[in-house]
């Protein structure tokens, strides 16, 4: 595995199912951004896009209105993590006016991983990660994609360290399994099916 692209070492330790990934205009992203994105960011999206793995890890995409107005997920997390910043930033890295992250990512202990956007080149932007429980940033000195490969390797955090193939599961896919009575974490019927009301999506007289 090691010497291959980092995005086929992460299909193969996260495999993607058939209909994920989203087409995002990039041109129009960047611009109600403000800024560029990792191409290795781009890459995911492609291949993965919104969803989550695990039921454990979600993964965020940019949003933005006619007005070219940041929304949705990735601006709520990043709002937050630039709260954060503030109040706490890393060692060293001072506290500026704007805090140089935006969110990626949220897990369900409620930590937030995010780009250092401090470089002009998005290429070289690390991941830093607020952590819930220790209360404070830990810088990694590489992009997205290297990073999920050694966290889903258990080199980051040891509850990925078992040899198990992570399930990724896009948010469309998620409904559609949803609608047919199937729970989207584990693949397997879901035993209240039914029990309150219709599936998402669906009317009473369906």
């Amino acid at each position: 595995m090691e010497g291959q692209p980092l995005i086929v070492q992460l299909r193969d330790l996260m495999p993607p199912h058939e209909g994920a990934g989203d087409s995002i205009d990039w041109e129009e992203a960047e611009r109600a951004w403000g800024a560029g994105f990792p191409q290795d960011y781009k890459e995911f999206v492609a291949q993965y896009g919104d969803g989550e793995v695990d039921a454990f890890l979600t993964f965020l995409v940019p949003e933005w209105t006619e007005g070219s107005v940041p929304c949705g997920a990735m601006a709520e997390e990043t709002a937050e993590a630039r709260r954060m910043w503030l109040e706490k930033p890393p060692a060293g890295y001072g506290s500026p006016a704007t805090p140089p992250v935006v969110a990626w990512g949220v897990n369900a202990r409620a930590d937030l991983l995010c780009w250092m956007t401090g470089e002009q080149d998005p290429g070289l932007w690390p991941v830093a990660v607020w952590s819930r429980g220790t209360l404070a940033w830990d810088v990694h000195d590489c992009g997205m994609l290297e990073y999920l490969v050694r966290l889903f390797r258990g080199e980051i955090d040891t509850m990925w360290a078992d040899d198990g193939v992570r399930r990724f599961v896009h948010v469309r896919e998620a409904q559609r399994l949803l609608a047919a009575g199937i729970n989207p974490d584990t693949g397997e019927p879901n035993p209240y099916a039914g029990m309150f009301g219709p599936p998402p999506g669906r009317s009473q007289n369906e």
